[in-house]
């Protein structure tokens, strides 16, 4: 019985030895929500503002605010890292097509007629 006790236990330190670290958590799922710092090409010039984006079952809603007002942002569509939506006022339909790297985002802001531009935001 004493040879089987140090059998036993020789084999459960052998197992608990070679075992390796625990296998690191999953990534939390994607999520466009957030608020961000942005600078976007609009008609020649150079602006900044923020983009709030935010969650709630599944669904987006936000705003864009720089110096000229807020816009309300709807219409999103999120495909893996990639997300378009829209921002619309009484003048024109702003889209917005961007692709997620890291902590932010960087694409293009589409103005109508009056063109489009590149876009990047920066998450506070």
């Amino acid at each position: 019985m004493k040879r089987f006790a140090t059998t036993f236990t020789l084999i459960l330190m052998v197992a608990a030895c070679s075992s390796g670290p625990p296998e690191p958590p999953p990534p939390p799922p994607f999520t466009a929500a957030g608020v961000f710092d942005v600078s976007f090409d609009a008609m020649g010039q150079q602006m900044a503002g923020t983009i709030t984006i935010e969650e709630m079952d599944g669904a987006y809603s936000g705003s864009l605010t720089t110096d000229l007002g807020a816009v309300p942002l709807s219409e999103f569509m999120v495909d893996g890292m990639a997300v378009t939506f829209q921002g619309v006022t009484p003048d024109i339909t702003i889209g917005f097509k961007v692709n997620y790297e890291g902590d932010g985002f960087v694409g293009e802001i589409s103005l109508g007629d009056f063109g489009s531009g590149a876009i990047a935001g920066v998450k506070r």
